[in-house]
Parts: C-alpha cells; sequence; structure tokens
C-alpha cells in the first residue's frame, strides 16, 4: 500500500483518504518508529568513526570523492581506506539484498536475522576499534550498507537512513508542491524530516559518545540494533 518515497509525489491510486485506514496509520507509525531508530543509530556511527579515522562510513558519495582524491595523489593508504568502506558498504547491502531482497515486506525471520547480523557486526567493530585497527571501518560500512537496505525494502519505502541527500532533496520537492499548489502537508513529507533530524541528532549523540568512551562507542548501536532483532523474533514467533 506504499508507494516509493524517491518520488515525492503520489499516484492516483494511492489517494490521501487511504490514509484514514486503522492499518494503514499503524504500519505508518511503525515506519516513523523503525526510521528514527535507523538515521539515528547510521548519524551516530558516522560521526564516531569520522572523529575517530577523519572518513564517513554511511555515505558513499564523500567516500567516492575520497577515493578519486586519493587516487589523484597517489596515496596509498587513504585509497585503501575509502576503497574498504566502499566494498564494505556494497557488501552490506549485497548481504541484506540476499535476506531481504526487493520484495515489499513480508513478515519473515529475515528481518530478525538481519537485525542480529548487524549487532554481531557492530559488536565486532567495537572489539576492533581497541586496537585501532582501520577493520573497524570496514565492519561499520558494512552495518551501514546492510541498515540501509534493509530499512529501504520495509514495506517498499525508500528510506535511506544512511545518508541525507535525497531526503533533503524530496524535502525541498514537498516545500515546492506545497508553495505551488497549497495542498495539506503529507505524512510522507514528515517521515523525511524525522530521517533527517533523527540522523542529525544520532550523530551529536555519536560524538559526545565517542568522546567519553572512544573504545566502546560502538556497542551502543548493537546493542539497540540486537534488542530490535529479538523484539522482532518475540512478536514474530508470537503471531498466529
Amino acid at each position: 500500500m506504499f508507494y516509493s518515497l524517491t518520488m515525492p509525489y503520489p499516484p492516483k491510486e494511492f489517494p490521501e483518504a487511504s490514509a484514514n485506514d486503522s492499518e494503514l496509520r499503524f504500519s505508518i507509525r511503525k515506519s516513523f518508529i523503525i526510521a528514527m531508530l535507523m538515521a539515528s543509530m547510521a548519524g551516530y556511527i558516522n560521526s564516531a568513526m569520522l572523529i575517530e579515522f577523519g572518513i564517513p562510513v554511511s555515505q558513499m558519495t564523500g567516500v567516492t570523492s575520497r577515493l578519486s582524491d586519493a587516487i589523484a595523489h597517489l596515496e596509498l593508504r587513504d585509497f585503501l581506506n575509502s576503497f574498504m568502506i566502499l566494498i564494505g558498504f556494497l557488501g552490506g547491502a549485497l548481504i541484506s539484498g540476499l535476506l531481504i531482497g526487493k520484495a515489499q515486506f513480508k513478515t519473515s525471520a529475515n528481518y530478525g536475522h538481519a537485525l542480529l547480523i548487524n549487532s554481531a557486526i557492530l559488536g565486532s567493530a567495537t572489539l576492533f576499534s581497541f586496537i585501532q585497527s582501520e577493520v573497524s571501518l570496514l565492519l561499520s560500512a558494512i552495518a551501514c550498507g546492510l541498515q540501509n537496505a534493509l530499512v529501504a525494502s520495509y514495506r517498499g519505502l525508500q528510506l535511506r537512513t544512511t545518508h541525507m541527500t535525497g531526503t533533503v532533496t524530496d524535502i525541498g520537492v514537498h516545500l515546492a508542491n506545497k508553495i505551488k499548489t497549497g495542498q495539506p502537508w503529507p505524512w510522507q513529507a514528515n517521515l523525511l524530516l524525522v530521517l533527517l533530524f533523527s540522523f542529525l541528532i544520532g550523530g551529536i549523540l555519536g560524538i559526545f559518545a565517542y568522546r567519553e568512551i572512544p573504545n566502546w562507542s560502538l556497542i551502543i548501536p548493537s546493542i539497540i540494533t540486537g534488542s530490535l532483532g529479538v523484539i522482532y523474533f518475540k512478536y514474530y514467533f508470537r503471531k498466529p
């Protein structure tokens, strides 16, 4: 019943009146909660890694530019780090795709498996941070890629929780549509705002956490993701 958020114009077969349906409203609320948690964790992880290694792990635009710069200046270390992050993010998305695929959301144990795998990856990244190893970069990028693809396939919504370029673009389009047509501000635009501010707040929390517990900072999103996996399985196996 959901349409892609990458194009903020709803198709005619999904009228706004359908949002009055109780099941749809419940699904929308769940989407807001999931978007808030995942975007805040992505912002948190990205900030922590940015402070420690000076390179982002959750958005590939900056990483690709760093890769270009490293090639142009023949900087082997920067090249290896950037390439490792790019491959890690791709690998995480690959894992999510193998588990979840691109289909519309269907209740499946694979969502719980993906959350627990992500938790284990972040836990491993925490351990490697104690030896200042770039393996933490790789594992953090895998976790972000897995998470981004996992949420992107939730009920067909294109929710990009690890980078805000498309989100800010779509908010701008919604604003333009509001100014031009005077139509009511849609819930989809509010969801995009939740993504943006959650990523921002998560980034702030990641900075403070790294300052206080630098080696343990990634254990927090690991625990949260693992808890979500356990909660998912709890309700999955309870269903009739």
